[in-house]
């Protein structure tokens, strides 16, 4: 266990008390936070002019097409609107919007009513039928629209370069306050962002970095008055606000913009509002809850007064990209007469609770393993991506008489956002279209900074710093070709030892390249095929080859049967897998989990094996049938190249096996 301060936190006595009287600490915790972040920003900024991020990123990433757009469209023509002279724009950076979120509007208007509250809504179609809105929340734009119109489209980086240094500061403060060390704080702070996840975002258009901003100032007026030694009398007036109530009000502010940004950040109230609550504090609780729902509520109004719609996500709202053997222009609204929105683009609204998914019957045993996968998932884990916020979890629970109510409450308000992720969208709880890490968590990593007891000892930061980057050392020495190919970083390293998410299987990134996923193997119906590594090469028929010296990855998804007027879905009980061997003497292994099997082979003898399967995963995502999802592994000791081995060959692949599926099937009852 690590050697711990010799300051405790005092008692706070009486219930509701709000401050502790204790020395001052020799250097202000203020003034070393604000002095390193003016030290990164210094850097991150000096970085972020330096980066062409058009070039060097090829393209846009997950939903970087809509808030690109948006903020360019505040920043050049003052509007939320978009127009031809928008999609004209993206062209002078990227070939085309892909993926960009759009919708029509409403009009409004607001009539008397004879009821509480006195007021109505009315909405109709919009007058312009021709204008359509971004559909994305407005707040992230707006705030990196002031850059982008001074900077260009590096101010999306500038932005982000004095949000992750306040981000950093504000962290360095709360550890100091707790009686860390400088140094140590400083180094924790360091490893604590640098170490984790959050680099790669730093470089996205997108609001993650934004989100996380937020939440990390909202966790400092939230647990400074807490953990530190609060300013005397004569203290400057930061200090004299954070030690205040004024610290609580603004962390609800704050929180309240969140909930606009994604709601499931309402559950940051918890540990605000939960302490008040505890203390019996009534009027700081309903303070708290009240101006965290009127920020967001005056910001969704906001949206409704901008767009005639609250619900930014909803009506009638679509996603668009290029079209297939058409021009490249093709498939957005307004690059011809012919592409308008009706005409073009794929419904992708979100007006309802999707009951069906949320109460199945294969809610807990998704929960389960979305538990497992939350914590140590191959693509969004929370030690592999976010180590240093896991190792606070360590801390915490490893000094039993350091903790207090406010870190059970802030512990508790973690815990909860993740199961409410967990269990609202079970099937892609980390984000939609491949994304690194658990990009709707990372917002609530800050949080994890209150969890942290005092300490002494560098071998705390060096820890924090060392383990997340075995684990994520590939991808922050390459962050730009692994947010082109999210799944690169995980084919190799520490990282591919974890387990794959298989309840999000069409959010993995493999899941985007149709010449290795939805593949039809064998079986009747045939048996679907995932590929995510680059050990297997391109199918060919119903089969394939496995690279030699190598262990594939397969994830195997079976099918469901229309039987008479229902849809029924099937379980793999076993699985034959046939083998032909290539030209050298090899053995060929293969696991499924339940089951595991061997087969050693002559040049060109096969043979084949039946292993067992699992029960697998339920895999339901809206309006699908269920699915059950098996990962498999097989692997080849040995291989060949079939062009050294024959004149006539230009194949220089390293082959080892070929390998064919044919899976049993039962009715999932």
């Amino acid at each position: 266990m690590p050697e711990m301060n010799s300051r405790g936190d005092q008692d706070d006595g009486a219930a509701g008390a709000d401050r502790r009287t204790v020395p001052e600490p020799r250097r202000s915790p203020l003034t070393a936070g604000a002095c390193t972040a003016a030290a990164v920003a210094l850097l991150l900024v000096a970085a972020a002019t330096a980066i062409d991020l058009p070039r060097m990123s090829r393209g846009f990433k997950g939903d970087e097409a809509t808030y690109y757009s948006l903020a360019h469209s505040v920043a050049s023509d003052l509007d939320v609107e978009y127009r031809r002279r928008d999609l004209e724009r993206v062209w002078r950076e990227y070939s085309g919007p892909q993926g960009i979120f759009l919708k029509r509007g409403h009009s409004v208007s607001v009539t008397r009513s004879a009821r509480f509250p006195y007021v109505s809504l009315e909405r109709g179609p919009d007058a312009d039928s021709g204008r359509l809105y971004f559909a994305k929340a407005h707040i992230y734009p707006f705030a990196a629209a002031p850059f982008v119109r001074l900077f260009g489209t590096r101010g999306f980086l500038i932005l982000h370069a004095l949000l992750l240094a306040a981000s950093v500061g504000a962290a360095v403060a709360l550890l100091m306050a707790k009686g860390i060390p400088r140094g140590s704080a400083v180094a924790f702070a360091l490893a604590y962002f640098g170490a984790s996840v959050v680099p790669v975002y730093f470089l996205w258009m997108t609001p993650e970095v934004f989100n996380l901003a937020l939440a990390a100032m909202a966790a400092l007026f939230y647990g400074y008055k807490e953990a530190a030694i609060p300013a005397p009398a004569g203290g400057g007036r930061v200090a004299r606000f954070l030690a205040g109530e004024a610290s609580t009000q603004a962390a609800a502010l704050l929180i309240g913009v969140l909930i606009y940004s994604k709601p499931t950040h309402a559950l940051l109230l918890v540990p605000v509002v939960g302490l008040a609550v505890v203390r019996r504090q009534w009027r700081r609780a309903a303070v708290s809850a009240i101006l965290a729902s009127a920020t967001g509520g005056l910001l969704f109004l906001g949206n409704l007064a901008l767009t005639g719609d609250a619900n930014y996500q909803g009506g009638e709202r679509k996603t668009f990209y290029s079209q297939p053997g058409q021009p490249e222009t093709a498939g957005f609204p307004y690059s011809s007469p012919a592409a308008t929105f009706d005409a073009t683009g794929s419904e992708h609204a979100t007006d309802a609770v999707p009951v069906d998914v949320l109460v199945g019957a294969d809610t807990l045993t998704v929960f389960r393993h979305n538990i497992w996968y939350f914590l140590v998932g191959r693509h969004s884990g929370l030690v592999p991506y976010a180590f240093p916020g896991a190792l606070s979890v360590g801390l915490f629970l490893a000094v039993p008489h350091r903790r207090r109510d406010w870190q059970w409450l802030a512990l508790l308000g973690l815990i909860t956002a993740a199961a409410a992720l967990l269990l609202y969208m079970p099937y892609s709880y980390s984000g939609g279209g491949g994304p690194i890490g658990n990009r709707y968590y990372l917002s609530m990593y800050p949080w994890f900074l209150l969890l942290v007891p005092p300490f002494r000892r560098h071998t705390i930061p060096v820890l924090a710093g060392a383990v997340g980057l075995m684990f994520l050392g590939q991808l922050l020495t390459s962050p730009f070709e692994a947010s082109r190919d999210a799944g690169s970083h995980v084919r190799s390293g520490l990282v591919r030892a974890l387990p794959i998410e298989l309840t999000t299987l069409n959010d993995l990134p493999v899941s985007a390249r149709p010449d290795r996923a939805r593949l039809a193997m064998g079986g009747a119906p045939p048996v679907r095929a995932y590929f995510p590594d680059e050990n297997i090469f391109g199918p060919e028929g119903d089969g394939f080859w496995i690279r030699g010296h190598s262990r594939a990855d397969i994830i195997l998804r079976a099918p469901a049967r229309a039987v008479a007027s229902r849809t029924e879905s099937l379980r793999i009980t076993s699985l034959e897998v046939a083998i032909s061997n290539g030209a050298a003497a090899n053995t060929v292994s293969v696991g499924t989990g339940a089951d595991r099997a061997t087969l050693s082979l002559k040049p060109f003898e096969s043979g084949h094996v039946r292993v067992r399967m699992p029960p697998g995963v339920p895999y339901k995502p809206w309006q699908y049938p269920v699915n059950f999802v098996y990962r498999l592994t097989v692997s080849a000791a040995d291989g060949f190249v079939p062009a050294l081995r024959d004149a006539g060959s230009s194949d220089v692949r390293l082959l080892g096996a070929f390998v064919r599926l044919s899976p049993a099937y039962e009715a999932a009852r």
